[in-house]
């Protein structure tokens, strides 16, 4: 059977692999454990940004620790890369919103749901990891 090498990838590699993509999913935890909720988001230097509408994200964003996922994966050809973003979050408030659009690379964030996304998050770049399946490796046994 075919399986494939897992790399590393370093803090430039997972920005990058952030930058490719528009939606990942917000994880932390509520009353019943860990939630991971799929936003659209866009990066600046140091920050994940995404909108939301209210409800339980709101309530999420004062954890101290939130975590941020974003991937790739081919079915087909057995590859793919995740990146695992980890910090703390903010609301940015309403007045910081025109200085933070500046600092996005790409478009901002565009909800798909119905509903007025006013409330905006940021989320730290404080922890980054990122792993993809490399080269394939042969791993059966004669």
């Amino acid at each position: 059977m075919t399986q494939r090498e897992i790399t590393e990838l370093s803090r430039d590699e997972c920005l990058a692999r952030l930058h490719e993509k528009k939606v990942g999913r917000l994880l932390y935890a509520d009353e019943l454990g860990p939630v991971a909720i799929p936003v659209n988001y866009a990066v600046t230097e140091d920050e994940i940004i995404f909108r939301i509408e209210g409800g339980h994200k709101r309530t999420a964003i004062a954890q101290s620790m939130l975590g941020f996922e974003v991937d790739h994966i081919d079915g087909d050809d057995r590859s793919g890369w995740s990146v695992l973003a980890r910090g703390a979050g903010r609301e940015i408030e309403m007045e910081q919103v025109a200085e933070i659009l500046h600092h996005i690379s790409g478009p901002p964030p565009a909800p798909w749901a119905v509903g007025i996304h006013n409330v905006w998050f940021g989320i730290s770049l404080q922890f980054l990891s990122g792993r993809r399946l490399g080269a394939p490796r042969d791993t059966s046994i004669d």
